[in-house]
């Protein structure tokens, strides 16, 4: 390729400006304690935003659905980073991912009317019973194949009322952001109908922040975060944030 040519190219490639503000998005469902928004139009609150704030100056953070989240970050769509995503090998196709910040319990929920005590006492129980999650969400730590579960709610509430409905028996997600929504009133959660359970034989999985492999800066912004989270880590912040939302 001629020198002049070569040049051209070199200039028509995107570059970061010192003004450039990263964009990271979350899912609209809320996802408490890593990101949510009490009231409509509010800034987005939680643990992952709030650790992207101290690494990156005022990072452009809005909550997505969650599906089109991932998407539009994977496909570069107005923005940089997903925020609080497991590490699938599914995922590892197509993002890279920062080191892990923070890790999450697999749980279930399940209405104390339709069952008066735990209905799960091992993982392979989930077979015998209709579950749900929320629409995007991985369950891979269910073991149980993806057309297995009933996927179709695009929010909380949703998943509620099919508990309510009966058209699920268990809803499956993290037992710190089903208590959240507890903590933060975030949902009509009254704990004498529902109860949350640790997923039997399963164990803590760790958070990440993603980024498109196809970004042409994914390495730069995997290796920022990464070099903030090592400098919170160190100085304590990391668990101040932490602490702040338990």
């Amino acid at each position: 390729m001629p020198r002049f040519a070569f040049i051209l190219l070199l200039l028509a490639l995107p570059v970061a400006s010192a003004s450039e503000r990263v964009r990271a998005c979350g899912g609209d469902s809320n996802w408490p304690p890593m990101s949510y928004v009490k009231t409509s139009g509010a800034a987005v609150e939680g643990l992952s935003a709030d650790i992207l704030r101290n690494i990156f100056t005022e990072p452009k953070i809005e909550l997505r659905p969650w599906a089109r989240c991932l998407f539009e970050v994977q496909a570069r769509e107005g923005f940089d980073i997903v925020m609080s995503v497991f590490k699938t090998p599914e995922r590892e196709k197509l993002f890279l991912f920062s080191r892990s910040y923070h890790s999450l319990t697999p749980s279930y929920l399940y209405a104390t009317a339709r069952f008066p005590t735990p209905p799960l006492q091992n993982l392979g129980d989930l077979e015998k019973f209709k579950i749900c999650s929320l629409h995007g969400s991985s369950t891979f730590y269910t073991k149980l194949p993806a057309g297995a579960i009933e996927s179709g709610a695009t929010n909380y509430t949703s998943l509620l009322r099919k508990i309510d409905r009966g058209h699920c028996d268990i809803v499956v997600d993290m037992q710190e952001v089903l208590r959240g929504f507890a903590r933060l009133s975030l949902l009509p959660f009254d704990m004498n109908t529902y109860r949350i359970l640790n997923l039997p034989q399963t164990e803590k999985y760790p958070l990440h922040f993603g980024v498109s492999k196809e970004h042409p800066r994914a390495q730069q912004i995997i290796d920022q975060v990464d070099k903030g989270l090592a400098e919170l880590q160190r100085n304590g912040k990391l668990n101040s944030i932490i602490n702040k939302y338990q």
